[in-house]
């Protein structure tokens, strides 16, 4: 099945159970490269974001995922992700990152580095801002919302909850710019649009 076709059949199917809402559309540049940063509320944060936006980003995926079958089967078929090693300094990672960034992608890069329900948004990495400011381009900050509800931790089938995308304005880095204050930036965006 090609990316298109699944993308339309799960956006249809989050729309007609999950009433699906994308707002900021307007913001998302329409080719890359650039940055999105989303918060990180579900672990099927990836297939709402793939099907919630008109592009096909790359996406860093956890290594510990390819020994899940099921997961490791949906994940290459969103697309062609970076396997990163977490909690680690992958050089590797970041190497790939940086040539897909200069070859025009889009690269989805949670902050948080992994899930968090407690609360509106964990602490934040920096990875996302690194790559931006290493890589020269925008990052685009992006709310998920109602997703917690939605696919809570521990849970195999989805609730019924109201679920949002909601695209945030562009954050240019410039070359100078601290990583920690575009972290700080991000975190800020991030917040505004999950509330």
């Amino acid at each position: 099945m090609g990316y298109r076709v699944l993308r339309a059949v799960i956006r249809g199917l989050l729309r007609a159970i999950w009433g699906l809402h994308v707002e900021g559309l307007e913001h998302l540049p329409r080719q890359g490269p650039y940055v999105l940063a989303p918060n990180h509320p579900s672990e099927i944060d990836p297939i709402i974001l793939g099907a919630a936006l008109p592009l096909r980003p790359t996406y860093l995926a956890s290594r510990h995922l390819q020994a899940m079958p099921v997961v490791y089967w949906l994940i290459r078929r969103l697309g062609d992700p970076v396997w990163v090693r977490r909690e680690l300094g992958d050089h590797n990672a970041i190497k790939e990152c940086l040539a897909r960034l200069e070859a025009g992608e889009v690269l989805v890069i949670f902050p948080e580095g992994k899930v968090v329900q407690e609360k509106d948004l964990g602490h934040l990495y920096a990875g996302a801002a690194f790559l931006a400011i290493r890589g020269h381009v925008p990052v685009v900050p992006v709310g998920l919302v109602g997703v917690a509800e939605m696919l809570p931790l521990g849970v195999r089938w989805p609730h019924r909850a109201r679920i949002g995308v909601r695209v945030g304005h562009l954050l240019h880095p410039s070359d100078r710019e601290h990583v920690a204050d575009l972290t700080h930036e991000i975190g800020d965006a991030l917040r505004g649009l999950v509330k």
